[in-house]
């Protein structure tokens, strides 16, 4: 075989998929970084951190509702409503449960179970690894735990981590951050610490990253919705940009002016 035939492979192969469009996430499902390609397992790391660079954020935190609970191995139901900007239900949505997220029933303490909230605050982020700041770019989706409240020394969820490092004249983008899971907390529950700064070369290769298409798309709230052809297909729905207001905590928040 001749030396440069991976390269030339690379070269057309990259153009080939079953998907018009290759998802990757890291998945944080039973306390487990696990490498997701196109909705399939490819890897489980096994420590309980994971050494990242946040590229990016969204610009909101989500709001999604489902009116049936998760079952572990079975492919639920779509969710019914949803909010891109956690303030009002998307334009895409068919039955919103209120004009409005803060007055909506789902949004009240005990219409989930054990008394939570029926609907979910989530926020996506865009990483990439830290040994391999060039590489493919995942997603990753943080539940309402792993983004509000106070942490640790050693772990601290998203928005607290946001301030801490800003405080240190850094942005999310300049660092390398451990993310690592809170072995103690009754649910899923993963947070943040600070390893070191990245060095300009790093630090210009991650600001490439940031304005890949591969970035943007893993920001995005993405629902998938039955079709109208079949019963047993979804159809996944790209929601448009909306515009914040001053009590949601924004992308430019999150990620701060480049030094």
């Amino acid at each position: 075989m001749m030396d440069n035939a991976p390269d030339i492979f690379n070269d057309f192969s990259k153009n080939i998929t079953a998907s018009s469009i290759t998802a990757k996430r890291i998945s944080i499902r039973k306390n487990k970084f696990r490498v997701m390609v196109n909705g399939e397992e490819i890897n489980v790391n096994d420590k309980p951190y994971l050494d990242i660079v946040i590229i990016n954020a969204s610009a909101h935190v989500h709001r999604i509702y489902y009116d049936s609970e998760y079952t572990p191995g079975v492919r639920g139901l779509p969710p019914v409503c949803w909010s891109s900007n956690s303030l009002t239900p998307d334009v895409t949505v068919e039955h919103p449960q209120s004009a409005f997220c803060g007055e909506c029933a789902q949004n009240v303490k005990g219409s989930g179970p054990k008394g939570s909230k029926a609907c979910r605050f989530s926020r996506r982020i865009a990483v990439v690894k830290e040994n391999d700041l060039n590489g493919d770019v995942f997603q990753m989706v943080l539940p309402a735990r792993s983004i509000f409240g106070n942490g640790t020394a050693e772990r601290k969820p998203l928005h607290q981590y946001t301030d801490y490092v800003k405080a240190n004249n850094q942005n999310l983008m300049s660092v390398v951050s451990r993310v690592s899971f809170d072995m103690d907390s009754s649910s899923i529950r993963v947070g943040f610490k600070p390893i070191r700064v990245l060095n300009d070369e790093e630090y210009d290769i991650c600001k490439k990253q940031n304005l890949s298409m591969e970035s943007k798309r893993a920001v995005e709230l993405t629902v998938g919705v039955a079709s109208n052809k079949t019963t047993h297909g979804f159809t996944p729905v790209k929601q448009e940009s909306t515009v914040a207001d001053s009590s949601d905590t924004d992308l430019q928040t999150l990620l701060s002016a480049w030094h």
